[in-house]
Order: structure tokens, then sequence, then C-alpha cells
């Protein structure tokens, strides 16, 4: 049976996750007294909230989100994070700090709450931590992408995608068993400044079968991102546009 990704007790779960999540970034900048006035909760709850000895009640974690969430500057976060100049950015200490990854699990989870998705693919290896994050907080399977064939020709697929600035094609490879028709799957990028690579996995999931749930990105150049187009019903966020 295809898990789809609505309200069911694993999905409420992993919100109560993010909750927590959003609240324990917020506790390493403010103190109790502060947190307490900016969210409304006492400060006895939010105690027990960010030690883990006790979750959110289904029905206020919604509210709770969205409070947690207004008192958050997103686009400030990634730019202290991450170093940008006109043909890259680098978006290494941001990929590799849990606190702001937990976060922006936040953002995927919200924008793709409902859609159906059994699979969550990593594109490239700074988004593989987020990734991740995410599959284990509404449970879902990763599709790994290698650089290299770990497989034979007739067990495995590849998808052929072009960087700027470079002359020679680039290559990635996943086994044929990991991905079929009853897959719907999100893809998450760290960076997008090509939409070669996004064009491939798209015709690499289709030619298995598989629905593309949607695209999300950190971060991307944003002429490049308007370009990008989905199958009809899939969804696309991004983050911060340079």
């Amino acid at each position: 049976m295809v898990r789809t990704f609505v309200k069911s007790s694993s999905s409420i779960h992993g919100m109560e996750t993010v909750a927590l999540d959003l609240l324990k970034l917020l506790k390493q900048k403010y103190d109790y007294k502060t947190l307490s006035k900016m969210t409304g909760l006492p400060i006895s709850t939010l105690n027990r909230y960010i030690k883990d000895k006790t979750i959110p009640r289904s029905q206020n974690v919604k509210k709770l989100i969205e409070k947690v969430t207004s008192l958050i500057n997103m686009d400030e976060l990634i730019k202290e994070k991450v170093l940008i100049n006109e043909d890259d950015v680098n978006i290494y200490e941001l990929a590799s700090n849990p606190s702001l990854l937990k976060l922006i699990n936040f953002f995927i989870v919200n924008e793709f709450s409902g859609s159906k998705l059994t699979a969550i693919m990593p594109l490239d290896a700074h988004s593989v931590p987020l990734s991740a994050i995410s599959a284990i907080t509404i449970d879902r399977k990763i599709l790994l992408l290698s650089e290299r064939p770990l497989w034979d020709d007739d067990e495995s697929i590849m998808l052929t995608y072009k960087i700027p600035g470079f002359i020679e094609k680039f290559r990635l490879w996943l086994p044929k068993n990991v991905v079929s028709s009853k897959d719907s799957v999100l893809m998450i990028s760290s960076f997008i400044n090509s939409d070669s690579l996004i064009n491939s996995a798209v015709n690499l999931l289709q030619k298995r079968g598989a629905s593309i749930t949607g695209l999300f990105s950190i971060m991307a150049k944003e002429q490049l991102w308007k370009k990008i187009t989905l199958p009809p019903g899939s969804r696309k966020k991004c983050l911060l546009f340079i």
C-alpha cells in the first residue's frame, strides 16, 4: 500500500518533532523567560519540551510551529552561514549545521504535507544531511545517487548532466530496484545553478514510472528557478534566491 504524506499518525509525530527542534533552536539564542514571552508558553512547559520530557499535543502543534517560525528570519540565518560570490555559493557551513538543517526541514515538511511522498532524492552531496533529516522525520526512504558505477549496467540507471563552466558531462548512478511506479519522489538540492541536473533526474525517475512530488532547494539563482518546469501536479519551493 502506497503511503501518502497526510495527517497520519507518523506525519503528526513528524510535525511534533519539527516543533521541538524549532524551540530548541530558539533556546540557543534566548533564555527561558524571553522565550516564554515570545511564544506565550509557560516556562515550565518550555522546559519540558526542550528537555524532551514531553511533547506538544497534536492539536497544538500547528499553532506552535506557526508562532515559532514567525520569530525566525530565515533569509538572515542562511546568509550568515553561506559565502556568496558572482559565480557560486559555498554552503558547507550551513549544510553541516544540525540545528539549521532541522529548521530548514520544517519548511520541507510544511510545504509538502498532504502530498503523496514515498521517497526523497538528494541531488548533491550538501543536500544529503538535510534529506536524511527529512526522511527520518516523515519516515520515508532515501534514493542516494552515486558518483561512480557501483552496479552492473543491467542493474543500474544512469543520468547525465552539465554544469556551467565545464565542457565535460557529469554522471550519476542509481540502482534500478530502489525506485518503481509505486514511488512519488521529492528531490532536494542545496543550491541550484543549472537546470540540467533537475531535468535529468526527472527523466530518470519517470523512466522508472515514478511520480515527481516536487523540488526543494535551500538556494537557487532566481532567473534559473523561474525556468524550471516540473510535471503537472508537482510543486517546487526555494528558501533564498540570489
